[in-house]
């Protein structure tokens, strides 16, 4: 393969419904450039190795999914310090001299989503995140970065969810029961769902949001179905809602940059071949 060809990958395991290849190639097309973006299955025993092996192989960089994010740390040179803040990594540069940066492009993917979608969410009242994993995390580094006052965070497990408020919250979170969460709500001005419960082939997010104020936005990261039971029970309230394939996108455009140097966007020809994907 010619070296002025552009690689990147996404690695997982497994990794054979991502839709990255989809969203990268887009990007590719769009700016002119002659490159590949596959996703490619890594086994955790084989991780360390692809990662030395990234120079030689010509990627330019490589995206990371689960459960690569944690365990993918001791093979960086550099992690760049949100990255740090935040224990994971979902993006991998490889620079000139075939060492490794890693960066956390998550947060900025949904905040950045969020923006594009409500502008004026409410920023006046506590954002409620439920669950306590990577995504968790991530959305409350994001939030927290954009100067919003309180973060409410309920998980299943309650140490989860007092580990992160505990390490990123810096005075600015509180911890919720899950069995509290209906309660919460009542004061939050943006809902959060970075749990799986609600995604096709999971158990149901079981939650009464009826005593939302009506200004309130609903956030749900998951992506199939694009309509959430959530997000189903927000809209019949009247509420603002945000799906969770602006995420994806919006985080693939900040490694894109990273790699690339090209500013790329959510534009409808790129929705549209996404939903077909998935419905």
């Amino acid at each position: 393969m010619s070296a002025s060809i552009k690689k990147a990958a996404v690695i997982g395991y497994p990794i054979a419904q991502s839709l990255s290849p989809l969203i990268h190639q887009h990007w590719m097309k769009q700016v002119g450039m002659e490159g590949t973006y596959e996703a490619i299955e890594v086994a955790p025993d084989d991780l360390a190795g692809f990662a030395r092996s990234a120079k030689d192989k010509g990627f330019r960089g490589f995206n990371i999914t689960v459960p690569h994010k944690i365990d993918i740390l001791p093979s960086l040179q550099k992690i760049a310090p949100l990255a740090r803040q935040m224990g994971a990594v979902n993006t991998v540069k490889v620079e000139e001299d075939g060492s490794l940066t890693g960066y956390n492009t998550d947060g900025i993917g949904l905040v950045k989503h969020l923006k594009a979608t409500v502008a004026d969410y409410p920023t006046d009242k506590p954002a409620l995140i439920l669950g306590a994993g990577g995504a968790a995390r991530a959305a409350v580094l994001g939030l927290l970065t954009e100067n919003m006052p309180m973060v409410m965070i309920s998980n299943r497990t309650r140490a989860k969810a007092e580990a992160i408020a505990k390490e990123i919250g810096h005075g600015r979170m509180t911890v919720v029961d899950w069995e509290e969460k209906e309660a919460a709500v009542a004061a939050a001005g943006l809902i959060v769902n970075t749990t799986l419960l609600g995604m096709a082939g999971q158990q149901p997010l079981e939650i009464d949001i009826s005593r939302a104020a009506k200004d309130t936005v609903v956030y749900d990261i998951v992506y199939k179905p694009l309509e959430t039971q959530l997000l189903a029970a927000a809209k019949k309230q009247g509420l603002r809602t945000v799906d969770g394939l602006g995420m994806l996108v919006h985080q693939g455009a900040a490694a894109f940059k990273i790699w690339f140097g090209y500013d790329v966007g959510f534009d409808a020809e790129l929705r549209a071949k996404l939903e077909a994907k998935i419905t």
